[in-house]
């Protein structure tokens, strides 16, 4: 290369917006500087072709403190938990106040204690630990316990406290509920008739604030649709396609279908052995390949998504800010990520950025 057009320190300057005099300190490690403008100044050399951004790379990596976290997510079916841990790499990796690494770990046995031991054992390896998990007397002692011995636990998804006295990241999932209902209220065919809704579990508290927000929408702006008896579908695909071939043989009134957990993918397979698509509502939740097709097919009608990157994205920061701050704050620790709503209109552009992840973790059973 010409030496006359050889990237410079001023030329990094220029692409970084920033003075010759910060970069020259991030190169040469003359005085402590700011992360964010670390990384600026790094991903400036990279772009210009400066012939030491490897080594301003390897020094902002050693200055770095190093965590590792522990992600336990329910070990189902469902493409969104692969779609989730995807997207926790993706944030984890380029997170550029910390050297990150994740290691995800499933249930599959949903029993309190089985529950406990992953969560200890997780404790034990991690820095931090994110988990989706229902509230029950046993595994509310053992996040507490964690948590005193100085390892911060995020609820993720649902709060796992009654009092959400905790660090959580996910929808508010009251908002999801009565979200529900008001798309109900605005796209059932008929003002009278019954809602069906089908839930993971009663200790879900998650689960549960977005039953209570769907009733009381409905009760105050929908009062002639009826809430029927939620089910209890164990976030199942084979359970929810049983249980919804059955609802629609005993209740010919049924004018809504709603899944507030997992098992939707059980719906569509219900749907897709009908002669005709039945005039109701059904809405599932979470933006996958196969709740798009079926939006595109016209199987089902609505889908409300968490949004994975955002999700991902705010858990990682979350996550960090923990290891520096760890006393609970619920201004700056209880994260709500907006929910997205996703019809056949906007099906095929929901949530489609790839994720550059390396090997994609995916849960038993997928």
């Amino acid at each position: 290369m010409n030496q006359r057009l050889r990237p410079t320190i001023s030329t990094v300057a220029e692409q970084a917006g920033l003075s010759v005099a910060t970069v020259d300190r991030v190169l040469n490690a003359r005085a402590p500087v700011n992360p964010q403008t670390a990384e600026r100044v790094f991903q400036a050399a990279e772009a210009v072709g400066y012939f030491a951004a490897r080594l301003i790379g390897q020094r902002i990596r050693e200055r770095r403190p190093s965590y590792r976290f522990g992600i336990l997510l329910l070990g189902t079916a469902q493409a969104f938990y692969g779609n989730l841990a995807a997207a926790i790499n993706v944030a984890a990796q380029r997170q550029p106040d910390a050297n990150l690494s994740c290691r995800f770990d499933y249930i599959v046995d949903r029993s309190p204690n089985a529950i406990v031991s992953q969560i200890e054992q997780l404790a034990v390896q991690c820095d931090g630990l994110a988990v989706v998990s229902f509230a029950h007397p046993l595994i509310n002692a053992c996040i507490a316990q964690i948590r005193a011995a100085g390892v911060p636990v995020v609820a993720l998804l649902s709060d796992i406290d009654e009092a959400a006295q905790e660090p959580y990241v996910g929808l508010n999932n009251h908002e999801v509920g009565r979200t529900m209902g008001w798309l109900l209220a605005h796209t059932c065919s008929a003002h009278r008739g019954s809602i069906a809704v089908l839930l993971g579990g009663h200790r879900f508290l998650g689960h549960q604030a977005r039953v209570e927000g769907l009733r009381s929408y409905l009760t105050a702006h929908a009062p002639g649709l009826k809430m029927l008896e939620a089910v209890i579908n164990l976030d199942n695909n084979d359970l929810t396609e049983e249980v919804t071939l059955d609802l629609l043989v005993r209740h010919k009134d049924l004018r809504g279908l709603c899944v507030v957990g997992g098992g939707g993918d059980g719906i569509i397979s219900a749907l897709a052995q009908l002669p005709r698509p039945p005039t109701l509502c059904s809405i599932l939740p979470e933006a996958t390949e196969r709740s798009r097709q079926a939006l595109d097919q016209g199987l089902i009608t609505l889908v409300i998504d968490s949004q994975p990157q955002l999700l991902g994205q705010a858990l990682i920061e979350l996550m960090v800010e923990l290891q520096i701050r760890p006393d609970f704050d619920p201004l700056r620790q209880r994260i709500h990520v907006p929910l997205q709503i996703v019809t056949s209109e906007n099906a095929r552009t929901s949530d489609k950025r790839s994720f550059d992840a390396g090997v994609k973790p995916s849960p038993p059973g997928t």
